[in-house]
């Protein structure tokens, strides 16, 4: 029996240490906090969320709890958090204009804001952004006084402007930016401390610093670092590539004809996706159904499931785009053409047809066309009934068992 007990008391031991490995948030109401900073010699660190908000359960679920998060703030912070909906967390939300989650603030022992954080990120970083609050000359009241006294140098705008995105403030961040960039030089903007004027979301393709951007790429990458220049500049263009193939491009979206111009010099690592890409978006920019079509029919045989999904989802911008498409003959016909065609693929490959396959197949057959043929209904149902059985079990394949089993009741179905 003793033995049992030991047991148990070692176990309960253990269970305790590795509770309390990640970040201690203490049960303690604001006021009480702040004591407790007091009388530890620590700041209090907040953590301002909502029940609704995914990034604050991130945050919460696998980011405070590892270990490396515990060595960090336990011995800095008192750790509290609140819900800015519920109780005290109402009043605080006011008191400290909380409007974006998750917010954490750092506050001193009197009360005063330290440093303020917006959003969630992975813990490096996050770390990394709580450090620059606690370093006096990053920390934001340091910066708003030497702001408003107008002693900043263009090093420290430039910080200035980071902290306040980081906090929220975004029209002050703004405001800072459009004050730093006609102090920056040539020079000043090829340097790797000034790369962050590239990431301001004022900095888009066809903007004087983008272009600016282009026309130096050898010297920005050298010193900035070219994998995180080439993943910049890979996000900008995929965005607006992806756009135009979903069919979401806006009025006032970068002409397809510019893009032509920039992408096949960019030389960067994923190269290939965006030639893959550029030529779908002119298609749909132009509307060009007929060679669309051919390009996908060319693709059925041989493209895996994703990459036709692609060629696809161009076609369906494009219908998207035409008024009474599925109407006009030309779309009916393609769209009746290009339906047989995949099914009579998927016949074809039937042995090697993967849950992920069923499951993305009627995606692309539905955004060729809306309804289909009893007799294709017909054929998607046996292939259904002949790989769905011999697939492994498991929630996903229930869940595609009855879209196939919807397909057999449509063949049955009278017009």
């Amino acid at each position: 029996m003793k033995t049992i007990y030991l047991l148990i008391t070692c176990l309960l031991i253990q269970w305790g240490v590795f509770a309390q490995e990640g970040g201690n948030f203490r049960d303690l109401t604001f006021n009480e906090a702040l004591a407790q900073a007091k009388a530890e010699k620590k700041m209090v660190f907040m953590d301002c969320y909502t029940s609704w908000c995914g990034p604050c359960k991130n945050m919460t679920n696998n980011v405070f709890p590892q270990k490396a998060a515990g060595d960090y703030f336990n011995p800095r912070f008192v750790c509290v958090k609140y819900d800015m909906e519920k109780g005290e967390g109402k009043e605080l939300a006011d008191k400290f204009e909380v409007h974006a989650y998750p917010t954490f603030i750092v506050f001193r022992p009197d009360g005063t804001i330290q440093h303020r954080v917006v959003g969630s990120d992975n813990l490096e970083t996050f770390i990394q952004r709580i450090e620059r609050g606690l370093n006096e000359k990053t920390s934001l009241p340091y910066l708003n006084e030497r702001y408003e006294k107008g002693k900043m140098n263009k090093q420290e705008l430039m910080t200035y402007k980071e902290i306040l995105s980081e906090t929220g403030e975004d029209e002050k961040a703004g405001k800072v930016y459009k004050e730093l960039l006609p102090r920056l030089t040539s020079k000043d903007k090829v340097q790797k401390e000034f790369w962050p004027i590239y990431e301001d979301e004022s900095c888009v393709i066809g903007s004087p610093e983008f272009d600016f951007l282009l026309a130096n790429l050898p010297a920005i990458r050298k010193n900035s670092g070219t994998e995180k220049v080439d993943k910049y500049l890979f996000h900008k263009y995929v965005k607006i590539l992806e756009d135009y193939i979903l069919g979401y491009q806006k009025e006032d979206a970068v002409p397809v004809s510019l893009l032509k111009q920039q992408i096949p010099g960019l030389n960067i690592k994923q190269q290939k996706t965006l030639n893959t890409m550029l030529p779908l978006a002119e298609m749909v920019s132009n509307r060009e159904v007929k060679a669309l079509a051919a390009v996908i029919e060319s693709k059925i045989p041989t493209a895996n499931v994703q990459e036709l999904k692609m060629y696809v989802f161009a076609y369906r911008a494009i219908r998207w785009q035409t008024q009474d498409a599925d109407s006009q003959p030309q779309f009916k016909e393609t769209s009746n053409k290009l339906t047989d065609l995949i099914i009579s693929s998927m016949e074809n490959k039937q042995a090697s047809l993967t849950l992920t396959d069923l499951e993305t197949y009627p995606i692309i057959l539905t955004s060729l066309q809306e309804n289909m043929s009893k007799n294709n209904y017909s054929r998607l149902a046996a292939i259904g009934e002949k790989v769905i059985p011999d697939l492994p079990d498991s929630q996903e394949k229930r869940y595609i068992q009855k879209t196939y089993e919807k397909y057999r009741k449509l063949s049955c179905t009278k017009p």
